[in-house]
């Protein structure tokens, strides 16, 4: 089990060069030898999503008010702990709600059969998950009998699976 924190992330630029991510996991190697991989990002101004062809995306406003993606033409809001997927050739517009926000974003490409992003509360139980992450705040979570404190989108990753239990905040699990 590794607890990895947010701060000890790189900054690396968007493939349109309009954002930065940071990387928490991939099952591959970057920039392009994965099937799956699951970063954060931070959305400080109204601005257009790189195009990801033959991946299916999921976004999770992980921290913030959240933004309105306009996925081709059609406006979708997400807000704090809401979950929405797109395709990666999707044309993708995030316009802020109030403020800048951080994301969660999973990538799969097509074809790949991994679970989705799920999120988890307090009391919640979180069964045979790769990765954990903090959102919304800071988290306690029990792992193999052991209380792990997470801030703000720091991760627990275990490629094996782990199961867990959220004591305090609220987390996303992959």
């Amino acid at each position: 089990m590794i607890v990895q924190r947010a701060s000890e992330r790189a900054a690396v630029p968007w493939r349109n060069g309009l954002g930065v991510q940071y990387e928490i996991a991939c099952d591959g190697s970057l920039p392009d030898d994965w099937n799956w991989r699951l970063s954060t990002a931070d959305i400080t101004q109204d601005v257009p999503f790189s195009s990801f062809p033959g991946v299916i995306r999921e976004f999770c406003v992980a921290d913030g008010n959240g933004v309105v993606l306009n996925i081709n033409g059609v406006d979708h809001r997400c807000e704090s702990r809401s979950i929405t997927t797109f395709l990666g050739d999707d044309v993708v517009f995030a316009n802020l709600i109030d403020g800048p926000m951080r994301a969660l974003n999973l990538m799969l490409r097509d074809g790949m059969t991994a679970r989705p992003l799920q999120i988890a509360r307090v009391g919640q139980h979180v069964v045979r998950c790769q990765v954990i992450v903090a959102i919304m705040g800071s988290a306690s979570v029990e792992v193999a009998n052991q209380v792990v404190e997470l801030g703000l989108l720091d991760a627990i990753i275990n490629r094996e699976g782990i199961d867990a239990v959220v004591h305090v905040g609220e987390v996303a699990a992959l």
